[in-house]
């Protein structure tokens, strides 16, 4: 009876050592298998990064902020970022549009790292989308966010980008081109980066909105008489305003209004310029 007591008691704590042994080497396996999982993740993490986090993240109005919700910290890497225009008919810098003209639009960081991205879109005064985007650079996409184009980088680069943006065909007064970019310190996470920002207006050139005057008889102002504004039934190109002693108290360009409210009470004549060359005159009495 003793042989067999101790066979068991040595079959028990066999089975208990062997026991131990799989179960360590299970937690160890679950433990490898973790952080196998974990590298995967964090590697597919940062590929999702490189290559544009999509949304929309240009830091406008309505957008879901710019890239500081994924990069953190406050570094200073001596990046920016600069928006041009160029009109791509005169290959010069634009400052306004003209409805159905096509612009290239560069995005320009700075700093010396070499690992930097961006977003970028162009909206009207109501925060929707406005233009065509197209002729995109290399490096870069461009897709649709909710009711906005936006155009990113795909893939990290240097730090200067382009696109073209046709304007629509109507005037849609006032459009705001906003940019938002991420200068990357390459330590392979998101902290430590340099988020950049910044927004340019970009108005419609008033002559675009000028109807063809064949002659002045086709241009009136309005109210006549008039106390604090006087307007103009199509903009004009250029206008100069004298009292009747012939003092000029008014010159302008690209308008289709004047505030007078702090001219003097009399007579005045309107001399302008409309888009075709029209020489205009006028007179109005201010009351």
């Amino acid at each position: 009876m003793r042989f067999f007591d101790n066979f068991f008691a040595i079959w028990e704590f066999g089975g208990s050592l062997i026991f131990l042994l799989i179960k360590n080497t299970m937690k160890k396996y679950i433990r490898t298998t973790l952080a196998i999982i974990a590298g995967a993740v964090l590697v597919v993490v940062n590929l999702s990064n490189a290559s544009g986090p999509g949304g929309d993240r240009t830091n406008a109005p309505g957008s879901s902020g710019n890239c500081s919700a994924c990069h953190g910290g406050t570094a200073n890497l001596g990046g920016d970022i600069a928006i041009t225009v160029i009109d791509k008919s005169t290959a010069t810098a634009a400052t306004q549009y003209t409805p159905g003209k096509t612009y290239t639009i560069g995005i320009k960081m700075g700093g010396p790292s070499i690992k930097k991205g961006f977003q970028a879109t162009v909206i009207n005064s109501s925060n929707a989308g406005i233009g065509t985007m197209s002729g995109n650079s290399a490096g870069t996409s461009i897709y649709t966010s909710g009711n906005r184009s936006i155009c990113g980088h795909n893939t990290p680069g240097l730090g200067v980008w382009y696109f073209d943006w046709t304007a629509p065909a109507t005037s849609a007064g006032t459009v705001s081109i906003y940019a938002a970019g991420v200068v990357s310190n390459s330590n392979g996470s998101d902290n430590g980066d340099q988020v950049v920002k910044t927004s340019l207006s970009f108005p419609a050139a008033a002559a675009s909105n000028i109807s063809s005057l064949s002659n002045a008889a086709d241009f009136s102002i309005y109210p006549n008489p008039a106390s604090k504004e006087l307007k103009f039934s199509t903009a004009v190109n250029k206008v100069t305003i004298m009292s009747q002693n012939g003092k000029v108290v008014f010159t302008g360009t690209q308008i289709d209004h004047v505030n007078i409210e702090n001219f003097s009470n009399g007579l005045y004549f309107v001399n302008a310029i409309a888009e075709n060359q029209t020489a205009i005159c006028k007179q109005f009495i201010k009351q």
